[in-house]
C-alpha cells in the first residue's frame, strides 16, 4: 500500500511518512512544512513521537531543515512577504 486515505486512515501500516506542518517536533522549526511519521484517522493526523533518531539520521534531518528554512526564505522574498 503506498498511500492511506486521510478521511479512512492506515489500517495496515503503523505510520506514513508525510508533509505536514511541524510543531516543533524532532527538533525542527515550528511551522516548517516537513516530512513526518504520522498516523491518520478520521481525517487528522498525528506526528507520530518518541521515534530513535541516530547521529546519521539527525545530521539529514537539520540538513532538510535548513535547505527547506533557506528556500521558503527566498520564496518569501520573491514575493516580497520578508
Amino acid at each position: 500500500q503506498l498511500a492511506c486515505p486521510l478521511d479512512l486512515g492506515c489500517h495496515s501500516v503503523e505510520h506514513v511518512s508525510m508533509g505536514v506542518y511541524s510543531d516543533g517536533s524532532y527538533g525542527i522549526q515550528a511551522g516548517l512544512v516537513y516530512s513526518f511519521p504520522v498516523t491518520c484517522k478520521a481525517g487528522e493526523w498525528t506526528i507520530v513521537q518518541g521515534l530513535a533518531v541516530d547521529d546519521f539520521s539527525r545530521e539529514k534531518l537539520t540538513l532538510t531543515e535548513k535547505e527547506l528554512i533557506e528556500e521558503r526564505d527566498t520564496a518569501m522574498e520573491l514575493i516580497g512577504a520578508k
